[in-house]
């Protein structure tokens, strides 16, 4: 490949917030594939429009894309994992009464 050559980047991994985003890309980088994020959507032209949901993309260079794919799967299992455990954890310490909010 001559290193004047374009690369070509696929999206290995659709996202609804940034910081999952930048969790990927962080994963990602560190395994050695060249990754980047671009966010999408959130925006009308159309001033009484409704707003569009936010996403992120997050892409790999096409050529790394089936290696990079399942390790992004992986670290979106965890991602999710730690979003569960982190609600459980905020649940039981509402119920625990240990942080009480004053009126």
């Amino acid at each position: 490949m001559s290193q004047n050559a374009p690369r070509t980047f696929a999206v290995v991994a659709t996202v609804e917030d940034p910081l999952s985003a930048e969790r990927l890309v962080e994963m990602l980088t560190a395994s050695g594939f060249d990754a980047f994020e671009r966010a999408r959507g959130g925006a009308t032209a159309d001033a009484f429009g409704s707003l569009s949901q936010s996403y992120w993309e997050v892409l790999v260079q096409a050529d790394a894309y089936e290696k990079a794919a399942a390790a992004a799967k992986a670290e979106l299992e965890a991602i999710a994992a730690d979003a569960d455990d982190n609600a459980k954890a905020a649940e039981e310490e509402a119920l625990s009464g240990e942080n009480p909010v004053d009126p």
